[in-house]
């Protein structure tokens, strides 16, 4: 991994952030760290002996920063990519992130809310060998700007509407992955312009149509009370400055999971947003998509509960449901091979009755 490559992914952070952050970081870091983040234009980090002290989120940049061999010469520093910027309907700016052929037929990536860009890579990467890939960052997680009257998943949902009619992208196919696939259900379920859908280990409320997880009834506890006022969001968010606010992040991405819990704003915001998508029923969205789709879960999902799953995958008119018996939530991320070659073959031939007999594939 390579220096430049550890800074960009933490730039979210660093951007979000109040400067300097600091790392803990061999001494040698430090001229090199300092002239990275001067030519990618990013708040500077001060180098620190060791990790006594560091708050959350210095801890999960040291982390970053730390799989870097700092003695290696950087060479040529590539810029960060410059997201297009399309307005939503209420004005609010919405970054896009195209890749791909431009004549290649259209994916929309909807990612879980309030997560970088950075933790959907592997599918943006194999994906764009083909298709003209846009995703998008949650509306005002990633811009100053932000409608605390907007925040519904109708709202994010005609967002991804209002982006493919920017980029004139018709019969687009939607990779919703966990909270994703309740936006990407309501906008299929409001246009024709979208061809097909695959979900991903979906994170639904379906009422007593199926059971949650723990973590799920956890984190839309936290949502409700954090989007409920900014006080309450600053009052929550002593928590997560707090080194324990880790423990139950997975080492080599928190710094992508950690972004929305990152300052208190933030914190508000990814509260109102997610948690409109986590009290949202998905139960009519799901009888009116009528676009084929692939409906993926794991056994072993202990995030979101593959019941969930199920029962979409039951109320669609025309779906198909593959069941892994291994892989947590986080492998819909990781984007093992395996979930590749299914998400591709789907793209190319979205016809449900092609798949319905994959129930048992091979462990991931």
């Amino acid at each position: 991994m390579t220096a430049r490559a550890a800074v960009a992914d933490v730039a979210p952070l660093l951007l979000a952030l109040d400067p300097p952050q600091r790392a803990a970081l061999p001494a040698a870091a430090a001229p090199v760290l300092s002239a990275l983040t001067d030519t990618l234009g990013l708040p500077g980090v001060s180098v620190v002996p060791d990790v006594t002290g560091l708050s959350a989120a210095e801890l999960v940049i040291t982390a970053r920063l730390s799989r870097v061999d700092w003695s290696e010469p950087v060479g040529a520093v590539e810029p960060l990519p410059v997201p297009t910027v399309v307005p939503a309907a209420d004005g609010v700016p919405l970054r896009c992130h195209l890749s791909g052929p431009a004549d290649g037929p259209p994916v929309v990536v909807v990612s879980a809310c309030g997560m970088p860009v950075g933790l959907i890579s592997r599918w943006l990467d194999r994906l764009s060998r083909e298709h003209r890939v846009l995703t998008w960052d949650s509306r005002g997680l990633f811009t100053p700007e932000f409608d605390d009257g907007a925040t519904g998943v109708d709202t994010q949902a005609a967002d991804l509407l209002t982006l493919l009619d920017a980029h004139g992208m018709t019969g687009a196919h939607l990779v919703g992955l966990c909270g994703g696939a309740p936006i990407a259900l309501a906008a299929a379920a409001r246009t024709d312009r979208v061809g097909s859908l695959s979900l991903w280990h979906g994170d639904y409320e379906l009422g007593e149509a199926a059971p949650k997880t723990a973590h799920q009834r956890d984190v839309q506890a936290l949502m409700t009370m954090a989007g409920r006022s900014r006080a309450k969001a600053a009052s929550l968010h002593g928590l997560f400055r707090r080194p324990q606010a880790l423990a139950t992040l997975r080492a080599d991405i928190a710094h992508h999971l950690y972004y929305p819990y990152a300052t208190p704003e933030l914190l508000y915001r990814y509260g109102a947003l997610n948690g409109a998508i986590m009290t949202t029923d998905c139960r009519p969205l799901a009888a009116a998509a009528a676009q084929p789709t692939l409906v993926v879960t794991s056994g072993a999902d202990t995030t979101a509960h593959p019941a969930g799953s199920r029962y979409v995958a039951a109320a669609l008119p025309n779906a198909a449901l593959v069941e892994f018996p291994t892989g947590d939530h986080l492998s819909a991320f990781d984007a093992g091979e395996d979930l590749l070659t299914l998400a591709t073959g789907f793209i190319a031939d979205p016809d449900p009755r092609r798949h319905s007999d994959q129930t048992d594939p091979e462990p991931r």
